[in-house]
């Protein structure tokens, strides 16, 4: 994308190379965070892309902030409610605590080294076990964020045009509900794309993104 537009990637705070926060905050909070980002840097009107939770705090800054956010486009929404969503974030939310046994690493090695989608390289996954490493051992605060959340409150209060791109994986029925939740959102069905998709198909994604984003606002 970036030799189309100027691109922003944010580390979310606690996240890459974004200082961690004293505590587990919300989705709003990481929001609101974002936002102050957008504010110094004079950014003016932006378009949002979010990814897994990435989705939520973009769907709420969009709520947040109608005046800064023109477009938003969203994959992997993890768009769940009730018990549904409580299950989730037991599975996910698990607190961790650093210790000096790598066995505490084995699965996430396992899941992007090991495991790794076809097309993704050796040294892709890698950079993909290091980088969530930085978070450890508050990595599950975002998910903790993310399955306390009122989905349906935030996303009923979006009314910025929104592309929900939905690959063939475990959150593409979520992601269709958070498709129809949205007052001004379209889904676009892509089943052939599965895993390690940022890697595998990112020419084809920039194409999609772009054309969103460039078509004329609907009447």
């Amino acid at each position: 994308m970036a030799p189309r537009r100027r691109v922003v990637a944010v580390d979310a705070p606690g996240y890459g190379a974004s200082d961690p926060p004293p505590q587990p905050m919300p989705i709003e909070g990481y929001a609101r965070a974002i936002a102050v980002a957008f504010d110094e840097a004079e950014a003016g009107s932006v378009d949002l892309f979010g990814y897994h939770t990435g989705a939520l705090v973009a769907a709420e800054l969009a709520r947040q902030r109608p005046d800064k956010v023109s477009r938003l486009i969203l994959i992997g929404v993890p768009y769940f409610l009730g018990a549904e969503r409580e299950a989730w974030r037991v599975r996910l939310a698990e607190p961790t605590w650093l210790s000096e046994d790598f066995a505490q690493f084995q699965h996430r090695w396992d899941y992007f080294i090991t495991r790794r989608a076809p097309g993704v390289s050796l040294a892709r996954g890698f950079d993909n076990f290091v980088d969530e490493l930085r978070a450890y051992p508050r990595g599950w605060w975002a998910h903790e964020a993310a399955f306390t959340f009122d989905v349906a409150d935030c996303f009923g209060g979006v009314r910025q045009p929104t592309l929900v791109i939905n690959p063939r994986n475990h959150l593409a029925e979520a992601s269709r509900r958070a498709a129809g939740a949205l007052a001004n959102g379209r889904l676009l069905e892509m089943p052939h794309l599965e895993n390690g998709i940022f890697d595998v198909a990112a020419d084809e994604l920039a194409t999609i993104m772009d054309e969103f984003l460039r078509a004329p606002a609907a009447p």
